[in-house]
């Protein structure tokens, strides 16, 4: 009886590691080997990602399966628009001369886009190629140019690319003080200065936003002076435009906003690049996820502690507003800068920040100080004295699409 009891045993033993073999020693890796997060970041970088063709860092995606043919790939912040862009139905080819699973395909979002992926994945890296048109029910994908700058020279009046609404609580009207001047320069300076920096901005099916701009010095004489129609069309036909790069930002639509995300990483590579300094992009991009997946008020306090060692200026302008400032610009950094996209009948796209995105951008301002030398620095907290007597305040671009 003891006998049958071991025999039973080892029967049952060998009937386990069995049924293990064919449920994974068949398989080229096993479902807990390849269930994991990949990221551009994380040492050692184990996601080799590109959008739209472009190679794009400081993301990460996570891939899950129970038997290694079928998975669920999950695309975190990749999408633009979407914080989370799970895909599931995945399914796994082998290719074993390559020692590697791959997988292809094309799924409609949550959120409406259609999203084309392809790319392979083992234990220690995935490489994903993801092609993307985002939902765009408004149609706003197009290249578009701005108004066509116009000056008036019988009251030096301008029009152009720049877009202002105004609306001065009742009663109020007397209390603006040295921010009335602000109100009356912005026109004919930006009117002036955004055609001659600016040549088109495209917002483009995958959500990627792409300027031609030109970095070329402005003439400030001429801006102050104005100038007419016929010599600024021949001023921007003198200056040199080039496209910025893509991946820097990208574009959504919700509602009657327009969400511009900007991609840290990117631009701050970009920057030091340009700068002539060496620094690892995937590096950045860990800080930054760090930083962003932070809690804000911890990160402020953390700051804080931080600054009084350095004694920064413009870190001190940042961690010395309230809390509610600090939240606001927190979360246009981390969620994305909402504008207002209205569509006029004449096609005309105003795109503009209002009144309450640019409140916390105001409270920073207004506790800066400029040296000028000798004497008091000047406090802007002077020139914005008058932002509380606003009932509206809209202020960004009047822009027009490209037709062939």
């Amino acid at each position: 009886m003891r006998n049958l009891r071991k025999l039973f045993c080892i029967a049952c033993t060998v009937f386990f590691f069995t049924a293990c073999e064919e449920t994974y020693n068949d398989k080229l890796f096993w479902p807990g080997e390849i269930s994991q997060e990949y990221g551009s970041y994380i040492k050692p970088y184990t996601l080799d990602l590109t959008y739209s063709g472009e190679k794009l860092i400081g993301k990460t995606v996570s891939f899950k399966t129970e038997d290694s043919e079928t998975g669920t790939l999950t695309l975190n912040d990749v999408i633009p628009g979407e914080a989370s862009t799970p895909i599931n139905g995945i399914k796994l080819y082998e290719n074993e001369e390559k020692g590697n699973y791959t997988f292809s395909g094309t799924n409609i979002t949550m959120g409406g886009a259609t999203v084309k992926y392809s790319g392979s994945i083992t234990p220690k890296a995935m490489k994903l190629d993801i092609n993307t048109q985002i939902s765009d029910k408004a149609k706003l994908a197009a290249t578009y140019e701005l108004n066509t700058y116009v000056w008036n020279p019988e009251d030096y009046s301008t029009v152009g690319g720049y877009f202002n609404e105004i609306i001065i609580k009742e009663g109020e009207e007397d209390n603006l003080g040295f921010f009335s001047i602000i109100v009356q320069l912005l026109p004919p300076i930006l009117n002036q200065v955004l055609p001659q920096v600016l040549q088109d901005i495209t917002l483009a099916p995958d959500g990627n936003i792409i300027a031609n701009y030109s970095s070329e010095p402005l003439d400030v004489d001429e801006i102050m002076d104005m100038i007419s129609t016929e010599e600024m069309v021949t001023k921007i036909k003198s200056r040199k435009y080039q496209p910025s790069p893509k991946g820097l930002a990208f574009w959504s639509k919700t509602g009657n906003k327009l969400l511009v995300k900007l991609n840290l990483p990117a631009i701050i590579t970009e920057v030091a690049k340009n700068s002539n300094q060496n620094i690892e992009p995937q590096l950045i991009a860990g800080i930054t996820d760090a930083i962003l997946k932070s809690d804000p008020l911890k990160l402020k306090s953390m700051l804080s502690i931080i600054n009084s060692l350095l004694n920064n200026k413009m870190l001190g302008y940042l961690v010395n507003t309230d809390n509610v400032t600090f939240l606001s610009l927190f979360d246009c950094i981390k969620n994305g800068i909402p504008l207002n996209a209205i569509q006029s009948e004449d096609k005309h796209i105003y795109l503009y920040l209002d009144y309450q995105t640019l409140t916390p951008i105001i409270n920073v301002l207004s506790g800066v100080k400029i040296s000028l030398g000798e004497g008091e620095p000047l406090e802007l907290s002077l020139l914005f004295d008058g932002w509380k007597f606003l009932q509206t305040f809209n202020v960004g671009l009047n822009i027009v699409p490209i037709t062939e």
